[in-house]
């Protein structure tokens, strides 16, 4: 007797008949052997789910490893799930979790590429960009620079970065550029001396995970002094410097059309002959800027760059104070007799949440990291740092800056 069928609809609006028959495949089966349907179920899993689902078949690692796939997920974005940070007199990293406050499991403590200790340049969307010398050789020309996805565990060592005319031109800054709601590929930016080795006269070089080895971009360039090269920030498809000299220049590298721009940036106030930048990074796809002037460095404003470039507003106002009441050790002696009392704290970082009103500001206080929300003003605790060294509790273990702080956002990008 032959079994019955039905017909039903799937939300994906995909017509499946299942059989009622033994002798036909189950609807499980079913469901598994159509790549419409199977797709949309993954899509909605979490990352790590997907991790172990791609040894279930190799049908399933396929769909998976799909740009495609990763493409569509990556139309929302992924949080933040945490911050790696590591100061100067350590090869291991810290890591603060943003998910909650209990104790876990770091995605990693220390990196090690080809024999050899590794650290971050930047964090880009789920990748990272790291560095580190080849055993036995310090020198600029022997650094080995690396793609890592601290969640997939794969990593791409780079080519080394080609010669001129038996020179080695000195390397300013080294960059990752990397959108995946656009593109699966990414390109690493470095800035060094031009042939000609004139003093503020640049080359830019890119590294391309699509097209491959390191090509030069355009023409040389005169930069104004002060600009940091090696503290790019990836945004709205360009990678981001600021001069810290007075009103100098800032800069822009549009990695797409592969051109450079000035960036306006707020005028320094009178009296102030560099740039007092206490935060400059990315978040959710929004670009941040804080800087800090005058005595009371407690109180001050998180400014958002437009999107169209027109100039920065005021994004948030931040106020402290409650924080120095609540963790006295922030109130500092200071020598400077026009200031009797400072604030010691360092910005880690600004996290954008899907829903404006949960945004919050990641603070560095001694010997721990706070979390401070933007709407309400309210805070709390979420990490202990390790004590540094044999320094004296009474000492300040302000170890980390913004720039030592890296974005860990989980993702399925391919390096």
């Amino acid at each position: 007797m032959l079994g019955s069928t039905k017909r039903t609809k799937t939300s994906s609006n995909i017509s499946i008949t299942i059989s009622t028959s033994s002798n036909h495949q189950s609807a499980a089966e079913t469901v598994a052997n159509i790549d419409d349907l199977l797709t949309d179920i993954l899509l909605h899993l979490p990352i790590k789910s997907l991790l172990k689902f791609k040894s279930v078949s190799k049908h399933w690692l396929s769909l998976i490893t799909n740009p495609n796939f990763s493409l569509r997920r990556t139309l929302v974005p992924e949080p933040i799930s945490g911050l790696f940070v590591h100061g100067i007199n350590t090869s291991d990293f810290d890591y603060i979790n943003l998910t909650t406050t209990k104790p876990c499991r770091p995605p990693f403590k220390s990196l090690t590429f080809l024999d050899s200790k590794a650290s971050i340049l930047q964090s880009c969307n789920g990748l990272l960009l790291c560095t580190s010398c080849r055993p036995g050789r310090r020198n600029e020309r022997n650094r080995n620079y690396c793609v890592y996805n601290p969640t997939t565990k794969q990593y791409t060592v780079l080519p080394p970065l080609p010669v001129s005319n038996g020179v080695f031109r000195a390397i300013h800054g080294v960059n990752l550029a990397y959108d995946p709601s656009k593109s699966p590929d990414y390109k690493v930016i470095c800035v060094r001396n031009c042939d000609s080795l004139q003093e503020g006269h640049y080359q830019i070089e890119i590294y391309s995970s699509k097209t491959g080895p390191w090509r030069k971009s355009g023409g040389t360039f005169i930069a104004a002094a002060g600009i940091n090269f090696s503290l790019g920030v990836f945004w709205n498809c360009a990678i981001h410097w600021i001069s810290y000299w007075g009103n100098n220049n800032s800069l822009y590298f549009d990695a797409d059309e592969e051109k450079l721009h000035e960036l306006s940036m707020p005028a320094v106030p009178d009296g102030y002959g560099e740039r007092m930048v206490r935060y400059f990074g990315e978040s959710r796809n929004h670009l941040h800027l804080i800087e800090i002037y005058g005595p009371c460095t407690a109180l001050f404003n998180v400014y958002e760059m437009e999107r169209d470039y027109s100039g920065w507003f005021v994004k948030y106002r931040v106020d402290l104070l409650s924080v120095a009441a609540a963790f006295p050790e922030m109130i500092r002696s200071n020598l400077d007799p026009w200031n009797l009392h400072y604030y010691g704290f360092w910005i880690l970082s600004i996290i954008r949440e899907d829903k404006d009103e949960n945004s919050y500001l990641v603070v560095h206080l001694t010997k721990k990291a706070i979390r401070y929300n933007f709407n309400d003003k309210s805070f709390l605790k979420l990490h202990d740092f390790a004590p540094v060294g044999s320094q004296l509790e009474s000492e300040s273990t302000l170890e980390f800056e913004f720039f030592d702080a890296f974005h860990y956002i989980e993702s399925l990008g391919y390096v």
